[in-house]
């Protein structure tokens, strides 16, 4: 079998290809955030909604720094480091204020 440097992992519903290099969803959006200026800002708050426990590194990250919060969609109650939970995504529709 040949190694491209990828790994196979399993979500709930999916199965993801990754690079074999110690990235995940956390450093991804710790990435994001640093490169468009919003890592140590308070004027952004950041908002990551995921159902999978790949998802669970950017709710650590949003935990720990302290800087937004995370959004765990689950129908049944399970251990997280998100800051709420949504029993389905419909939940998370909501209206912000239009700035004119």
């Amino acid at each position: 079998m040949i190694n491209y440097g990828l790994k196979l992992t399993q979500g709930r519903k999916v199965l993801e290809i990754r690079p074999t290099i110690n990235w995940d969803k956390g450093k991804a959006l710790e990435f994001l955030l640093e490169s468009l200026g919003y890592a140590n800002s308070d004027n952004v708050l950041p908002i990551y909604m995921g159902d999978d426990r790949t998802d669970e590194d950017a709710f650590k990250v949003l935990h720990n720094k302290g800087q937004g919060f995370g959004i765990l969609v689950s129908k049944f109650p399970k251990e997280t480091a998100a800051s709420y939970s949504l029993k389905e995504p419909l939940e998370a529709c909501f209206t912000l204020p239009l700035h004119r």
